[in-house]
């Protein structure tokens, strides 16, 4: 008796695990610590072995049948779940179809209108505010001559910091010069070389000038940094007079594009009524795949929360079968346990 006794609480305590593993929802209908109390008092009084094989076959053809009724329940579930998926995927695909044909013309129809609004809009500014439209281009030269003027003060500066260095160049050549002095323009020369962005061509003449640093006698040195840096300055005024000739021509080019402007005043006049006719077809067509998109926007959007939250649904039902079936599962493996443990007792007792 004490084996059984032992038998049934280890089983009891395996079952409590495997439930707190599997949570079970079996509404309370049924038991197993109550069927080993059953099936204890029933070795206690000397039941048949038959009786106490009933109940622990009762008990299985309960849990059996819970399965069956489980599997049923899962089986409408996984229907109802794949008919929902379904569904909402194709209703998904479709709002995606919708999107893709609504998205398609109003990206033609917004290139369209970008185009028409543009001619229309300059045809306007020309016939209804010519003169704001000029002030505007005016403004836009007025800061690039302020940049070319800015350009003309960092070339200016360049340049008298070259010739200041070539003046210490030819002070140096008679040794008359100080360190202080060569440390003045070298930072002379570096603010000129950022400036400018002429780092490669003021890099050997700035050397020569850092080498002459360590070689004050050297009147050879001198006279060579003399050279480079009226290589320098040529090349700084060449840089000068090609930024020149750029600004020359954005100027040309400025007033080529003004006077093409105003004469297509006269030929954009006769268009206009035919480009604002246009302009509202197009705004039409824009306006009502708007709508559209907005409309399949919410229906896939809508519909993708419903697939995922159906993924989601169905995927717990699945974690739910699984683990209440494995539950039975156990349930099973140790009243199959408890009745050869009930057999061998009653081997024992014969």
């Amino acid at each position: 008796m004490k084996v059984t006794i032992t038998l049934l609480v280890i089983l009891a305590i395996a079952n409590a695990s495997m439930v707190q593993k599997f949570p079970l929802k079996y509404g309370g209908k049924r038991s197993l610590m109550n069927i080993m109390v059953e099936v204890e008092n029933k070795i206690k009084s000397h039941s048949p072995l038959d009786t106490i094989k009933g109940v622990l076959d009762n008990f299985k053809s309960a849990v059996t049948e819970e399965q069956g009724t489980h599997d049923a329940v899962y089986a409408a579930q996984q229907a109802e779940c794949q008919s929902e998926i379904a569904y909402r995927r194709a209703e998904v695909d479709d709002a995606k179809g919708t999107l893709k044909i609504a998205n398609e013309i109003l990206k033609t129809s917004n290139i369209l209108l970008k185009k028409t609004e543009a001619t229309l809009g300059e045809t306007e500014n020309i016939l209804n505010s010519v003169s704001l439209h000029i002030d505007l281009i005016n403004d836009v030269r007025k800061e690039d001559t302020q940049s070319y003027n800015r350009g003309a003060v960092i070339f200016n500066d360049a340049i008298n910091a070259i010739d200041d260095a070539i003046d210490l160049g030819t002070t140096l050549v008679k040794g008359e010069a100080s360190l202080i002095q060569v440390a003045e323009i070298t930072t002379k020369l570096m603010l000129a070389s950022i400036s400018t962005k002429m780092n490669k061509a003021f890099k050997i003449p700035l050397a020569a000038l850092a080498s002459i640093k360590n070689e004050e006698n050297d009147a050879g040195a001198a006279e060579r940094l003399v050279q480079l840096l009226q290589s320098l300055r040529g090349n700084v005024e060449d840089a000068w007079t090609s930024y020149t000739a750029e600004n020359t021509n954005a100027i040309a080019l400025f007033i080529q594009q003004k006077d093409l402007y105003l004469a297509t005043q006269e030929r954009l006049e006769s268009s206009k009524q035919q480009l604002v006719s246009k302009s509202e077809n197009i705004h039409g067509v824009i306006t009502v795949q708007t709508a559209v998109v907005q409309a399949a926007t919410g229906k896939k959007q809508r519909n993708q929360i419903l697939w995922d939250d159906a993924e989601d649904l169905c995927h717990s039902f699945d974690v739910e079968y699984e683990a209440v079936t494995e539950g039975r599962r156990q349930e099973l493996i140790l009243v199959q346990e408890l009745e050869r443990a009930v057999e061998r007792r009653a081997a024992e007792q014969q």
